[in-house]
């Protein structure tokens, strides 16, 4: 009789973990666009997510991304003691809203009493506790990223079981750094999350995909890869989140630039009811550059409190694009173009600029500098007397531009975009307190060869600049007869040295080997050394690239070292 109860109690028990280990798990990634500081309100939208997506009657897993209650990177704000606190009180006010049967992996920093340690981690929270905190072990400290300056270093993997599912919980570079981090704990995890703050660059999503699935296929595992999504600063997120199974294989990918919230279950260790994700679909190069500009661009300009956007429209490519690029975010009536003719304005830059401006519906206003030319020069002549004009003529006429798109700006509490792109920054064809006057340049980081590509892309969707504007030779026309190829190489050549020089840190002898002659390239080098002084002092921009100018790539001002 004993030994028949036994059996019914094994069989029982059998069936019973059997029943567990197909019972579905639900799971709920929310590609999460936070707002820096904004803890509050970072923690209302975060409850509310959870709260619509609630389930009852299974498990749910429930997944946001690195640092999103207080978004990435709120940089000195971590060492301020009034932050700490204000964490830990959204902290428990989250803590409070999870249920049961609800478990939350939430990016968040931890904080050591007396604030001697502060940790970037991921928070697991079940049934109104904190279950567990994963502090991240490797601290990304180049590019844009400055973790060590306030993070200390995880040194303890973390994996839990739930409903029969192992699972391993990572912090963005740490998947990154997955076989330095491996230990025998990892072994045959079934499901790995990893949540991320990982910024967008050309081509970066492919590279992800590539380097993961290498990884997984290697471990045998199945990838939960969150990644935040939003502008921030000059940084951008671009989502791009994902499912890989252990074969490698796409599951599903979230929308690229957008906030999304996906769901999905896990049955027997797999994922349940997805499928292979159509590669064919994804976007090409230009169209998610096009779309990081116009994030970074709304988000910097949402975020701050701003409203409306203001620029000077030359007829030139530069500002058709910028303009092009607000239109397509922004309300018609919140945009004003403003063309500011001078004596050398061709009839031809008016006519294009005036055509965009009617071809989008955006209102402009037209104020000439002559006047104010003239009066510059006048009050300059004695002081000027025995000078040659040179070039410091030419930047009167901008800089008077500067002074009306800034006091317009101050007056309309309009933000007032820099129109200047990477290949002009670079070699410093700019003009301080003149075209380089505004809060924000969209296309800081886009050379001027992709300007054009970039505006082909989009006029490939709809009309939005005349093409009037992208078949002229570029010009500034702030002297007769002016074009750019009078001072600077044609720009399929000076952008091919450029990249080999900042984005490859290429020597110039190596550049040389690409078929350029030495004193061309010597130039050109030249030119980017001796404008590092104005790069200092230009807006912020949308990051997109490796090397962009600012947090990526630093460089004195003054240096002596023969390039």
């Amino acid at each position: 009789m004993i030994l028949n109860i036994c059996y019914i109690s094994y069989i029982n028990s059998y069936l019973f973990d059997i029943y567990i280990m197909k019972e579905k798990v639900e799971v709920l990634i929310a590609q999460f666009n936070s707002v820096v500081g904004d803890l509050e309100g970072n923690t209302n939208r975060i409850i509310d997510i959870i709260k619509q997506n609630r389930s009852l009657n299974s498990k749910k897993i429930i997944i946001f991304p690195e640092l999103a209650l207080c978004g990435y990177s709120p940089e000195d704000l971590l060492l301020r003691k009034d932050f700490s606190q204000a964490i830990e009180n959204f902290i428990n006010t989250i803590k409070d809203n999870i249920e049961s049967n609800e478990y939350l992996v939430l990016g968040a920093p931890n904080y050591s009493k007396n604030m001697e340690k502060i940790w970037n981690s991921a928070y697991v929270f079940n049934n109104k506790e904190i279950l567990h905190i994963y502090n991240k072990q490797f601290l990304p400290n180049y590019g844009v990223f400055d973790e060590k300056r306030y993070f200390s270093k995880g040194d303890k993997n973390f994996v839990t079981d739930i409903n029969g599912n192992k699972i391993c919980i990572l912090v963005c570079e740490d998947l990154w750094n997955f076989e330095n981090l491996y230990k025998k704990e990892l072994n045959n995890i079934d499901f790995l999350i990893s949540i991320n703050a990982s910024p967008f660059e050309y081509s970066k999503d492919t590279k992800r995909v590539d380097f993961f699935k290498k990884i997984v296929k290697k471990y045998k595992f199945n990838l939960i890869y969150l990644n935040s999504v939003g502008g921030q600063d000059e940084i951008v997120f671009d989502g791009s989140s994902f499912l890989m199974d252990r074969e490698g294989s796409v599951k599903h990918k979230c929308k690229t630039f957008f906030e999304e919230n996906f769901s999905f279950s896990l049955c027997e260790k797999e994922f349940s009811s997805t499928n292979t994700y159509d590669v064919q679909n994804q976007s090409n190069d230009y169209e998610n550059l096009y779309e990081a500009i116009k994030v970074g661009t709304y988000d910097y300009i949402k975020k701050s409190n701003l409203k409306g956007v203001l620029l000077g429209l030359s007829g030139g490519i530069d500002s058709a694009l910028t303009l092009a690029i607000a239109a397509d975010i922004f309300d018609k009536k919140d945009i004003e173009a403003v063309l500011l003719p001078s004596k050398y304005t061709s009839n031809l830059s008016l006519q294009l600029a005036k055509e965009q401006c009617e071809l989008l519906g955006i209102n402009y206003s037209t104020i000439s500098i002559k006047e104010i030319d003239n009066v510059v020069n006048q009050s300059l002549k004695v002081r000027f007397n025995g000078y040659s004009k040179d070039i410091t003529e030419e930047n009167i006429q901008s800089r008077a531009r500067g002074l009306l798109l800034m006091s317009i700006s101050n007056k309309t509490g309009k933000i007032l975009l820099t129109t200047g792109n990477k290949s002009e920054l670079a070699v410093g064809y700019s003009t301080l307190y003149g075209d380089m006057s505004g809060s924000f340049a969209p296309l800081k980081d886009i050379y001027k060869t992709d300007v054009y590509n970039l505006a082909r892309f989009r006029n490939k969707i709809s009309k939005v600049i005349p093409e009037g504007v992208i078949d002229r030779l570029p010009t500034a026309e702030l002297a007769p007869d002016q074009y750019d190829i009078d001072t600077l190489p044609q720009y399929d050549v000076l952008d091919i040295i450029l990249k080999s020089f900042i984005e490859e840190k290429k020597s110039l002898n190596e550049i040389c080997d690409l078929g350029f002659e030495k004193d061309l390239v010597s130039n050109v080098i030249n030119m980017v050394i001796r404008n590092e002084y104005k790069r200092r002092q230009y807006a912020p921009g949308v990051k997109v690239s490796e090397k962009s100018f600012g947090r990526d790539r630093r460089f004195p001002i003054v240096s002596r070292f023969q390039y």
